[in-house]
């Protein structure tokens, strides 16, 4: 009896020991760990979905903790805390640091060492009718200047004043609203638990937006008016109606259409100063500081970050027809440079004419776990409402209410 007990015991020890549990916000995942766990006889990779997995670590008392964790927002000085150094994986040579996008890499770093590592990436851009490229000189990234000067020398209006087309319009998205934010180097950030920004940049990216609007496209109003005639269609049919000339998008989005749709469409990366921001959500990966099965976790993180293994993975995708709509690696540009720049065009021809520089790359800043919210809730209401009316507003203002919904329910 005695004997069977220990039996028994080591049985369920053993199944403890070769699963590898999983949080992540990334449904994509899904398809890596079957894919992980048939050419792995013996290991168990198990998905645990969270929407966002920086807010529920640590794990609660009664829960099974991770092993490894997938998501935005892993970057914050709370939650690197529950991480386990990975340089261990770098000084074995498991990973090459590079085969990696420097810049994100480096973003997994706390004091030189490496807790996280990047996953994959999007984009900013604004996608035009192929009929309309004549118009597009620059090869590669439009700056805003260049937008908003190419959007003008589009403009039309009829004998009524009133116009029938008109080449950008910024107030259309609020998303645009907040890239010009970033473009102007406000730099949202998290800081001893605090959000600070620059209030100099913030007011000269809304004073450039205003006067953008006010110079090239009448008012605000008139924007509206045409939008809410004309451009009621998804971005890439608002372009080629001809009625505008560039629509702004992210490569996910874009992407993931041009996979499922013949698009007779192009795009330009949007960049700043010498540098196209990197959108905040890309994705991170780490082993929890209390991992059970940290030889698993490392066994999954080295057959992950292998670009044969990517390309398997796109391949099964494909074959399988699973989940199309979502873009390249975990729904965006794989952190691998290898995978991106070689293996991805071949799978979306659109890349081999305008792949991301590598050298322009910019990761945002780091960012607390509830940053999406803040910045719905908060940055674009009032980056809406201070760009389209002549109030005197405040980001505090919008705070005041955002922490309401937040820690009083």
């Amino acid at each position: 009896m005695l004997f069977s007990l220990t039996v028994l015991f080591s049985s369920c020890n053993e199944k403890t020991q070769t699963r590898i549990v999983i949080w992540t916000s990334c449904a994509e995942f899904a398809q890596y760990t079957e894919l992980f766990n048939i050419t792995h006889p013996g290991s168990n990779a198990v998905i645990v979905y969270k929407e966002n997995p920086a807010q529920e670590l640590p794990p609660a008392k009664d829960e099974l903790p991770p092993d490894i964790v997938i998501g935005s927002w892993l970057r914050t000085d709370k939650t690197s805390k529950q991480f386990k150094s990975l340089d261990y994986l770098f000084d074995r040579q498991t990973i090459s640091s590079s085969m990696f996008y420097e810049q994100l890499l480096d973003a997994g770093k706390n004091r030189n060492t490496q807790y996280l590592l990047p996953v994959s990436f999007n984009l900013p851009a604004v996608i035009f009718a192929n009929s309309n490229s004549s118009l597009i000189t620059e090869n590669y990234t439009l700056s805003l200047d260049k937008i908003k000067s190419i959007g003008f020398a589009y403009n039309e209006q009829n004998k009524k004043g009133t116009f029938s087309k008109i080449g950008f319009i910024p107030s259309a998205s609020s998303e645009f609203l907040y890239l010009t934010t970033k473009l102007y180097g406000v730099d949202f950030r998290e800081e001893k638990g605090q959000i600070v920004w620059s209030d100099l940049r913030l007011r000269n990216a809304v004073n450039y937006v205003r006067d953008w609007i006010n110079s090239n496209n009448g008012s605000v109003q008139e924007e509206q008016d045409f939008a809410y005639k004309y451009l009621f269609m998804p971005e890439y049919r608002q372009v080629t109606s001809n009625r505008t000339l560039l629509a702004y998008t992210t490569s996910d989005q874009l992407f993931g259409i041009m996979k499922t749709q013949e698009l007779d469409v192009d795009y330009r990366w949007i960049s700043g100063d010498n540098f196209i921001p990197i959108e905040d959500s890309f994705l991170m990966m780490g082993i929890y500081n209390k991992a059970r099965n940290e030889q698993g976790a490392t066994e999954f993180l080295s057959w992950f970050f292998n670009s044969q293994n990517q390309e398997a993975m796109l391949e099964r995708k494909l074959e399988m027809n699973l989940n199309n709509e979502m873009f390249g690696i975990a729904d965006g540009f794989s952190s691998l440079r290898d995978v991106t720049e070689h293996i991805l065009p071949i799978y979306y021809n659109q890349l081999l004419t305008n792949l991301p520089p590598a050298g322009m790359l910019k990761v945002p800043q780091k960012l607390p776990a509830r940053w999406d919210s803040y910045k719905s809730v908060v940055v674009e209401p009032y980056l809406n409402d201070v760009i389209t009316s002549d109030k005197k507003l405040s980001i505090a203002d919008y705070e005041a209410e955002w922490r309401k919904k937040v820690f009083d329910n």
